[in-house]
Formats: structure tokens, sequence, C-alpha cells
């Protein structure tokens, strides 16, 4: 088998798919599914049940056989985020790799989304023509929702809630047989979760175009022919599945659709979930895609291969969350930018100082795009807070130990300073600590080149020498607080690089 040809496996919550891609062509050798439903135990109890865990080993070792059998011996193996919200995952994690030798990789949410959309800008036809109008993307897995809206083309936001069909039936279950209206409740237990949701949408811009896709979608994949990615429909077409569903037995479904028991228990809170949006946004077109969370898997894959056949930049939709993170806790927009400029300067002209690669200099964009962010909620110590709130918000695309990392660069790029042995940082492995000291050190100096917060600097010239970093400023004003501010704020970029930085300036007349 061809080194370009590599295995993929995502565990969801309803099934264990597989892939087989040759990342060069992003031809799809092979790919199938087992129907292991580990979301049933998972949402009921917490727990993933000990039978439940022999029926997925077997699944895995019927996939290893399958890439046995093609020769394939590069793997990605990941497990969703709903898998992780069993209280033993970790323990069912280790079984895994006990058992099939695979070591398990966690998804976050926001990679989750991040895969989600990479797989739709990269696969589904037409779509930034489609886009130029408002579009949500609504993609439903058992345990959550993603919401992502699009406008004139571009990404604009995106929303995880945990309104995913299977959690919503386990959590009314006990309610079918207790009220008469039982979809009523289900609808308005469905609109208190939108609530928030569309409360951030942007209340000049209209969302015509709603695109279906995710893993809980068993009854809509019935409706798209053999070979398509996408089908088309229109709002009545979707009133026409709502008032089927809402007055049919679950018999009538599982055999109309040929659905199982736990596919059949979503497909209600599913339709009145995508009923209740067309309504709430007068969307007038849907589109129905077969996309899921492991095409993305494969996408951004074969960007970080440098593949010729995906040409889309896998760091815009990263850098336009940081940025709505951003302009949501009302930053200093000019000096937010005025600071990424002269970090992604530093980065650049003194990579042999600090021998960091292309991951590295987007951790240090976003870091000094929401650095600030914690001046929401008080100026003093702000570096804290942005700490904090950077960990519990949805940064699109970074892994768990990377939004930790951007937290903790944000955190230093103040006054607050990390020890000098990196002890106050044990929860990270060696080199993670080293890279946020790097990142740290080069922030603060960012930072400091716009103290005044006027802008006063225009550009900068990098000289490393053999005593010295030297800054060469020109400027159009005085610049002797942002002098006297890198004198306190360089010292950290002393002790991390060994030579201490000093900032010579010249005013333009």
């Amino acid at each position: 088998m061809a080194a370009t040809e590599q295995g993929f496996v995502v565990i969801g919550a309803q099934s264990t798919l597989f892939s087989i891609t040759n990342l060069r062509t992003m031809e799809t050798i092979e790919r199938g599914q087992y129907p292991v439903a580990i979301g049933e135990d998972i949402f009921a109890t917490h727990q993933i049940e000990p039978d439940t865990v022999d029926t997925l080993v077997a699944a895995l070792a019927a996939i290893a056989r399958v890439f046995a059998d093609y020769g394939v011996t590069k793997l990605s193996v990941v497990g969703s985020h709903s898998f992780y919200e069993a209280h033993n995952a970790q323990f069912v994690r280790d079984q895994i790799l006990s058992r099939t030798g695979w070591q398990l990789q966690p998804l976050t949410l926001s990679q989750e989304s991040f895969y989600r959309t990479q797989a739709v800008l990269a696969k589904f036809p037409n779509f930034s023509a489609v886009t130029q109008d408002g579009t949500l993307l609504i993609d439903i897995s058992s345990g959550s929702v993603e919401l992502t809206a699009f406008t004139q083309g571009e990404f604009g936001f995106s929303r995880n809630l945990s309104i995913g069909p299977l959690r919503v039936f386990e959590v009314m279950s006990d309610l079918q047989r207790s009220v008469p209206n039982y979809v009523a409740v289900m609808r308005d237990y469905i609109d208190s979760r939108l609530v928030d949701f569309m409360r951030l949408l942007p209340k000049d811009i209209h969302y015509p175009n709603l695109v279906l896709m995710g893993s809980a979608l068993s009854m809509f994949e019935t409706l798209i022919p053999t070979g398509d990615v996408t089908v088309e429909t229109d709002s009545e077409g979707l009133a026409l599945i709502y008032h089927e569903v809402t007055h049919a037995s679950d018999q009538y479904l599982s055999d109309q659709y040929d659905l199982t028991p736990t596919q059949t228990a979503q497909v209600l809170p599913t339709v009145l979930l995508v009923y209740r949006l067309v309504q709430v946004l007068k969307s007038s077109r849907l589109w129905i895609s077969n996309l899921k969370l492991i095409d993305g898997l494969e996408i951004n894959t074969a960007v970080a291969a440098n593949s010729p056949a995906v040409t889309i930049d896998p760091t815009k939709e990263i850098l336009i969350s940081a940025q709505n993170l951003s302009e949501r806790y009302q930053v200093d927009i000019k000096h937010r930018d005025s600071t990424v400029t002269f970090a992604l300067q530093l980065f650049d002209r003194l990579r042999r100082l600090h021998g960091l690669g292309r991951r590295e200099r987007l951790l240090l964009q976003i870091a000094a795009t929401v650095n600030d962010i914690g001046s929401y909620v008080d100026t003093h110590k702000h570096y804290e807070h942005s700490d904090y709130i950077i960990q519990a918000s949805e940064l699109m695309g970074l892994t768990a130990a990377e939004q930790r990392m951007v937290a903790t660069i944000a955190r230093y790029h103040s006054s607050d300073t990390p020890q000098t042995d990196l002890s106050d940082l044990r929860e990270l492995n060696s080199r993670r600590r080293l890279v946020i000291a790097k990142l740290s050190a080069l922030l603060r100096v960012a930072d400091s080149l716009d103290a005044s917060r006027q802008q006063k600097i225009q550009k900068i010239r990098v000289s490393v020498q053999p005593t010295r970093v030297l800054l060469s400023a020109t400027a159009n004003d005085d610049v002797a607080l942002e002098k006297w501010t890198l004198r306190r704020k360089g010292q950290f970029f002393a002790a991390v690089f060994g030579l201490p930085i000093e900032l010579k300036g010249r005013t333009r007349v």
C-alpha cells in the first residue's frame, strides 16, 4: 500500500466509522461502520458498560483486519467528545489500548466543529456560492448539536449545544408516558436551549439557507440518492416530514425508514430541532448532507501532509473564532491588531533564536488576539481573568492541550511571570512548557510596543546582535513609555533567550 494511504477510525456515540483514504488524491479506498451505540450507555448511566466495551473492541478488531488486508500501517484513531463524557472513559481508553494496541486520541468540541467545517468547505458542492447568503450549518450528533453560521462566503461563528437527539430522548423519556402533549413539551425544551444561540446571531443578517449534516440523521439520509453528497429540499418539504413524524408511531417510522430502535428514538427530537430553526430563522432552503466528522478528519490530515488535492486554508476559521471571542469581550481592536502584527513580526524575524514552527506561530497569533479579554471582567489582574475565560471558551480547531497553552501564554503576557524553572506549569509536559515560555516572552515584547495604546510605532526592524536583540522603531510620536515598558517586560525575554532586548525609536517628522 502506498505511503499516502492512511486509515481513519472515529468512535462516535452511535457507531464506529472507519475509512482508508489516499491523502494525495483524496480518493476513498474503503469505508464502513459498525453500529456500536455507546451513547445509549453514556446518556442513560454515564458509563460505558462492559458488554458495550466488548462489542466496541470486536468492531475495532474487525477494522484492524480490513486495514491489514489493505496493508495500511498509518492510522488515526479518535474518540468523539461523547465518548469522553462517560465517567469511565479513561478506563475504557486504556482497555482499548491493551486489547487492540490502538492509542485513542480525544477530540474537544471545538476540534469536532473545526473538522466538520473543513469537510463542508472542501466537499460540499458550490458551498462558497451558497453561503453568499446567510447560511447555518447544523451538525447533529447523538449528544450535541453544532450550529455554525456563514455569511458572504465566510465563516462567522460556531456554538455547541447539548441537545443531541439521543441525549434529549434519554432526558425526557420518562415524560413520554406521563404527559398527553409530549411533542409540545419537547418543543419547549428545545426552544429553551436555542435561546442563547439565537441571541448571538447578528440582528441584521437573514439566514435563508440551512445545511443539515451529522451522525444522527438516519431518517434524512434515506432521502439522499446513493453516491450523492447532498440533496436540496425546501421548508415545505420539511413541513411534510414534520407532520408525518409528529403524528406517526415509532413502529411506523421504524418500518417506513428501516431504522433501529435507537435511531427511531432520535427522529422526533431531530425533526423538531430542525423545524423550529427553520421557523425561527424563516429559512426557505435546506440541504441534507451525508458528510461526517471522519470526512473532516481526512481533510485536515491531508492539509497537514500538503496534499495537492486540498486547497482550503486550515487556519482561517481558527483565527476568525479567536477574533470573535475577542470582540465578544470588547477588547481594544486597534491595540489587538497592533499586538498581533508585532508578535508575528518578532516570531518571523527571530526564528533562529526560538526554533519554533508553523503551529506555534498560530498559537502565538491566537494568544495575541485574545490576551486582553479578561479586562471585560476587571482590568485589575485582567490576565488572570483572560486565562480562565479562554479555558472555558470554544476556540475552534485547538486541542485541549493547545487551548490550555494559549490561556497560559495570555496569562503571562502582562506583569505575571512564570517561575524561571517553569515549575508552576508542571501539568504540561516539558516541551509545551518551553513553548509557552518562548511565546509568552515574544508576546510580552509585542504588547510593550503599543504600551500607550496609541499605535505610535508604524514599523520595526529586528537585529540579532552578539550581545542583544535590537528593535529599531519608526514612530509618529515619542516612544518613551514603550521603551520603559519594554525594559520591565523584556526581562523575561532575556531569561528565556539569553539576550536582552532593547528598543531604539526614531520619530518620523
